[in-house]
């Protein structure tokens, strides 16, 4: 048995692992902390077996071989018992607890690989191995306001029909940073791949809001939303100026073009989804947003599903570019200079959203995006702007 060094954690669980669990009134429970203590991704509890195989499997990454790799690698240390340490309750989950039915829990953790948005994520299963709940906790400012959007969202998305999508269990606040407490949905039954059953879903999702945004008031939205952005961010690095200019320039554009607009669910892609023969489930509305054009949900999976496996990731906007008409099509958009207008627009909103998270310094792959991005959307709206340019929306 080790004792678990809580430098590698405490800047998501300061307060519960650096206190050693105040309120504690059992002894702490044995973990796993996966890939290893000094940097933690995963926390799986090595009892009751088949609880914490419950909770592994909730956790499971299926995106690449590697993933699956991983989560073998992390079924056979379960199963051993190798490397186990002991780690005290953190707070929440009693607070947690008190919203959920009478039942005795044990609880996984995800904290996944370091990125602007790493939050820990609580998983709760009974002892019996009855998955319960998710538990979402901000630790910052940035993710304080991705899980009270989520919380926001789960309401705005609760009656879809192509989409199963978690319950609301409970919100609130604890030590000052938000929570919110969902369903787990349903993922049994064999992988299908039903791209039909995907685009179905995205449909519905843009559907949200279609019709109750007018052109001109969402682009003023957008306008308003990037020269925010912008001055958050400050002029000083010339990625932000690259994207202000852009920015302007892309409403200026759309301003002349007709243009859909409804929601997306902000980060749809393989790994917050799962299509079975029972159908298709979607997790993680952290990012859902309304006032966009139709079809973004569309291209991000495109884009995600391309990333890992591109190794020139000048290549990613490119290859998005020449597909983004078929894309579009099951949105409505039939004209291919709105589908190029579209695309720009969701590559923008990526930009703007990586540069908000300072993501590049996170050591996110994508996050440099004025090495991959940035440079070929100057080069798009450009060639763009000697044939469409018209009037602005606003000053940038």
């Amino acid at each position: 048995m080790t004792t678990v060094d809580t430098g590698a954690l405490s800047q998501l669980w300061e307060a519960d692992v650096l206190g050693g669990g105040h309120g504690q009134t059992s002894p702490p429970s044995t973990f796993l902390v996966l890939p290893s203590v000094e940097h933690p991704r995963l926390v799986v509890p090595t009892r009751p077996h088949r609880a914490a195989g419950v909770i592994l499997n909730a956790l499971r990454d299926k995106s690449s071989f590697s993933a699956r790799a991983r989560t073998v690698a992390a079924r056979l240390a379960l199963a051993s018992g190798v490397r186990a340490v002991r780690l005290p309750d953190p707070e929440i989950l009693a607070v947690a607890i008190e919203q959920l039915p009478d039942a005795e829990y044990v609880y996984g953790v995800h904290l996944g690989p370091p990125r602007a948005n790493r939050k820990p994520v609580l998983v709760l299963a009974t002892t019996h191995g009855d998955l319960v709940a998710f538990v979402k906790c901000g630790i910052d400012p940035l993710t304080d306001r991705l899980v009270r959007n989520e919380a926001a969202a789960l309401g705005s998305v609760a009656d879809l029909t192509s989409v199963r999508v978690p319950r609301l269990l409970g919100i609130g606040e604890h030590q000052s940073h938000p929570y919110v407490i969902q369903s787990p949905v349903p993922t049994e039954g064999p992988s299908f791949g039903d791209a039909a059953a995907v685009v179905a879903a995205q449909v519905e999702v843009a559907s949200v809001s279609l019709g109750l945004i007018g052109q001109e008031s969402a682009l003023d939205a957008v306008a308003q939303q990037w020269r925010q952005r912008v001055a958050a961010a400050g002029q000083a690095h010339k990625d932000v100026v690259a994207f202000a200019e852009l920015a302007k320039l892309w409403v200026e554009h759309a301003s002349d073009n007709s243009l859909q607009w409804g929601s997306w669910h902000g980060d749809w892609r393989h790994t917050n989804m799962s299509v079975t023969t029972s159908g298709c489930s979607v997790w993680d509305w952290e990012r859902f947003a309304t006032g966009i054009p139709l079809g973004y949900d569309a291209l991000h999976l495109f884009l995600m599903s391309h990333a890992a496996s591109v190794r020139d990731l000048h290549a990613l906007p490119v290859d998005l570019f020449d597909n983004a008409a078929r894309l579009l099509r099951p949105f409505g958009v039939r004209e291919r200079a709105v589908a190029e207008l579209t695309t720009a627009g969701y590559l923008l909103e990526l930009a703007g959203r990586y540069l908000d998270d300072n993501q590049s310094q996170a050591g996110a792959r994508l996050g440099s995006v004025g090495e991959w991005l940035l440079p070929y959307l100057s080069t798009q709206l450009a060639q763009r702007g000697s044939r469409h340019l018209g009037r602005g929306v606003g000053e940038l």
